[in-house]
């Protein structure tokens, strides 16, 4: 079937500034604008996590083989968690299990070892609530560092879109071009995420995910 659009769901980068593109697929003819949003340095959660001795997650594990992390989040386009390999002890296996303000599961990552990652788009205002589980933590217990980052809906700050197609017309493919400045490197923190935003007539189309690691 044809799509009205396609992008690339993310594209990665490095360096203090630096700057990328990428080509966008039009399947319809009319109006379209990309927009940059963040980039956002990561927020670095260090914890220690107890071993779960039923290896079964519950929100009643708090404190007895989980940890729970609360984040307050207004006017988000993107909330991303992850945990990869290095934010942990290398024989851990940690799971994440995220509630929305509701109190609704509405993700998780349970993936073997520990390389645990959630993308949440358009996350409703409120406090979100992200457990960590000591699914397998070697000798009782285990050290690790959440990253998590949330990209504003409003447009601005250190991610600019270079050029763009002025309008969509249909069965072409055109690029669009970003750039970043002002970063810093070296620190754990050093990990930023943004977004580029692709509307058209009726609304949002899609996020272009831009993540430079400058770890």
């Amino acid at each position: 079937k044809g799509a009205l659009f396609d992008a690339p769901d993310e594209i990665s980068g490095s360096g203090d500034s630096g700057s990328a593109s990428f080509d966008v697929k039009f399947g319809y003819s009319g109006s379209y604008t990309a927009a940059p949003h963040g980039l956002v340095k990561a927020l670095v959660t260090p914890d220690n996590v107890l071993q779960d001795a039923d290896q079964t997650f519950s929100p009643d594990d708090v404190g007895a083989g989980a940890n729970l992390h609360e984040f307050i989040l207004s006017g988000a386009a993107f909330f991303r968690i992850a945990v990869p390999p290095e934010g942990t002890e290398a024989e851990a296996d940690l799971d994440i299990f995220v509630f929305d303000p509701n109190g609704d599961l509405v993700a998780t990552s349970t993936a073997g070892g520990t390389d645990e990652l959630v993308n949440i788009s358009d996350p409703m205002d409120g406090t979100w609530s992200v457990f960590v589980h000591g699914w397998s933590a070697p000798g009782g217990d285990s050290d690790y560092n959440m990253w998590t980052w949330a990209v504003p809906l409003a447009t601005g700050g250190s991610l600019s879109v270079d050029s763009a197609p002025a309008s969509a017309t249909m069965g072409t493919i055109a690029p669009v071009s970003v750039s970043w400045n002002g970063l810093t490197s070296g620190a754990t923190d050093d990990w930023y995420l943004g977004a580029v935003s692709h509307t058209g007539p009726s609304g949002l189309l899609k996020l272009t995910l831009v993540n430079v690691d400058n770890r």
